[in-house]
């Protein structure tokens, strides 16, 4: 624990060193989300119940409220500055997923009261920690009083789905008593529990007026509100849902490119640049996995590959591309999982790799450090083989991220990099100048990453070569002095 805080101080400082520090925006483009599953999170003190079975995947695993409050140091230190919670409102017997809900103003007895919601919320503003909670505006149980209204429903389309949506109930959100529930729901939580914001589930099924209505009541009330929106199915989702005003919508298809890519050593990553294109250049909310994909981890399994340096590579790509990353609970460890139920387990963290919780805290600290990780603009600056090199600019500062999912060590040649400059690693303390062509070659090993800034080329680190040199010639000093103590006493002793 205490190795990953010095990391996550050290980084920071070191940089500053040589660049200037940039004013921070408090905005949901600055976050770096990490995805609660609540019941298959972690157990704090849920009780054994007639609906918890930890073997059986369609009933309550134990995570609750509690367990979250426990593990808050742990989010921070792996550099998260929100957490996202899966739906917590009261659902019917075996909601464990959350979306059979029948009291849309009350806690899931299951996960614990209104005062541990409190309490969870409390503490995580101590840490700087922002708390969204899942929204649900679509589905409900059958047992929800509007449920037995036709002029309250809509047909559910859902025929497969391992996280009960096709037995809930789905609400018609443009009927007048319906949208009232949903805005005073809305409200509730904002109110009682002082919450940060919402993921609002499933835009791509929102009716677009709704969603608009929606979000600029939530917005009425909380004008800074942190708002991010899930999607079911990509090709439900509107220019209009994009419209409604959350400015953090999840790109299922960049999704899917990303796990592809990464999940097979030797797939360019130049893929990922023009899903980016295709999809219209958005800043998306960008995930690898979720509750409802298998795990990433078991697809890197599934392909012989080592998880830890795939999830590097993604995470890398998602820490320093247009969007904000989202990460799923567990991915830090990393767990695994045969199938979707498999992958819904709670997280094991008696397991967690250390390289992988170095890397996350690095990478966090570089995105912290360098607005333009964030808001710069993005272009491929070049290719070679799987391997790919982005640029990031604003005016201010550039920086180049060498991501190689090639089989072997490759290198790519940029050419814009203006004269007297040099290209500094920030991950392997790697430095590149001009050759004599006055090109700037980026070779890197196979299957790993580089985050380059561009700066002054100083030349030799004289400073730092005389204090290494300091050292060594302290230590021959050091030698000399105890080797001629030793022949003092040994003639002495003679």
């Amino acid at each position: 624990m205490k190795k990953y805080v010095l990391i996550v101080f050290a980084i920071p400082l070191l940089l500053c060193w040589s660049n200037p520090v940039h004013a921070q925006k408090n905005t949901i483009s600055d976050e770096i989300i990490y995805s609660i599953f609540v019941d298959r999170f972690n157990n704090g003190d849920q009780q054994p119940s007639n609906q918890m079975n930890v073997d059986d995947p369609a009933a309550y695993h134990g995570g609750d409220l509690q367990g979250i409050i426990d593990k808050l140091d742990y989010i921070k230190e792996l550099g998260f500055t929100t957490i996202s919670l899966s739906s917590i409102m009261q659902n019917a017997k075996g909601g464990y997923h959350g979306y059979w809900i029948d009291d849309f103003l009350k806690v899931n007895d299951q996960f614990g009261t209104m005062k541990d919601l409190q309490r969870l919320v409390k503490e995580a503003h101590k840490r700087n920690l922002k708390v969204l909670l899942e929204f649900v505006p679509n589905y409900a149980a059958p047992t929800h009083p509007f449920a037995k209204d036709p002029d309250k429903t809509l047909a559910n389309d859902i025929t497969d789905d391992s996280l009960g949506l096709d037995q809930a109930v789905r609400l018609n959100p443009e009927n007048a008593e319906v949208k009232q529930m949903l805005l005073d729901a809305g409200d509730f939580w904002l109110d009682k529990a002082d919450i940060d914001g919402y993921n609002v589930h499933a835009v791509d099924q929102t009716p677009p007026q709704f969603l608009k209505a929606f979000v600029d009541h939530l917005k009425s009330k909380k004008p800074d509100i942190f708002l991010t929106g899930s999607v079911l199915n990509a090709d439900d989702l509107s220019k209009e849902s994009y419209d409604a005003g959350i400015p953090l919508i999840a790109n299922p298809a960049m999704q899917a490119s990303m796990a592809d890519v990464f999940s097979h050593v030797g797939t360019p990553v130049d893929k990922l640049y023009q899903q980016w294109e295709t999809a219209g250049k958005n800043n998306d909310l960008l995930y690898i996995d979720n509750k409802f994909t298998k795990r990433f981890t078991q697809k890197i399994v599934d392909n012989g590959q080592n998880p830890v340096t795939a999830w590097k590579l993604a995470l890398a790509y998602m820490y320093t591309t247009p969007g904000v990353p989202l990460v799923y609970q567990g991915s830090e460890i990393p767990m695994d999982g045969e199938t979707v139920e498999a992958g819904n387990r709670l997280v094991q963290f008696n397991h967690k790799d250390e390289d992988m919780g170095d890397f996350f805290t690095k990478m966090t600290s570089l995105r912290t450090r360098f607005p333009v990780l964030r808001d710069g603009d993005f272009e491929l600056a070049g290719s070679n083989g799987a391997m790919s090199v982005f640029k990031r600019s604003d005016g201010q500062e550039t920086m180049y991220i060498a991501i190689n999912n090639d089989t072997g060590t490759k290198a790519v040649t940029i050419d814009d990099v203006p004269n007297g400059m040099q290209l500094t690693g920030l991950l392997g303390d790697n430095i590149v100048r001009k050759d004599q062509d006055g090109n700037y070659k980026l070779g890197i090993d196979r299957e790993s990453v580089e985050v380059y800034v561009v700066e002054k080329d100083t030349g030799l680190n004289w400073l730092f070569i005389g204090m290494i040199v300091g050292v060594f010639v302290i230590f021959i000093l050091a030698v000399v002095l105890l080797s001629r103590k030793q022949r003092k006493n040994k003639d002495r002793q003679s």
